[in-house]
């Protein structure tokens, strides 16, 4: 996998002041090594964590796993989790 961070992965709205006080924010710099879901060219996994509206996710080379949770009803959010294999 190349060399892509957080913020490569994840749509340019995680980058804006609107989400820079989440978890994933402070994540933004730290090296993505493995993505799943939609847009991703690994096969597709469900999302570990209890948010239902996740079909992209990412897992960081710190241990976290980190979400587009796209809800219709409330909006994004980009959720974070201890990831365990």
């Amino acid at each position: 996998m190349e060399n892509k961070t957080l913020k490569d992965t994840m749509p340019n709205e995680l980058n804006s002041t609107e989400y820079n006080d989440t978890r994933a924010y402070k994540m933004k710099d730290i090296r993505v090594i493995e993505e799943y879901g939609d847009l991703a060219d690994f096969e597709p996994r469900a999302w570990p964590g209890t948010h239902k509206n996740v079909y992209f996710w990412v897992v960081l080379e710190n241990g976290y796993a980190v979400g587009w949770n796209e809800n219709p009803a409330r909006g994004w959010s980009f959720p974070v989790i201890k990831f365990e294999k």
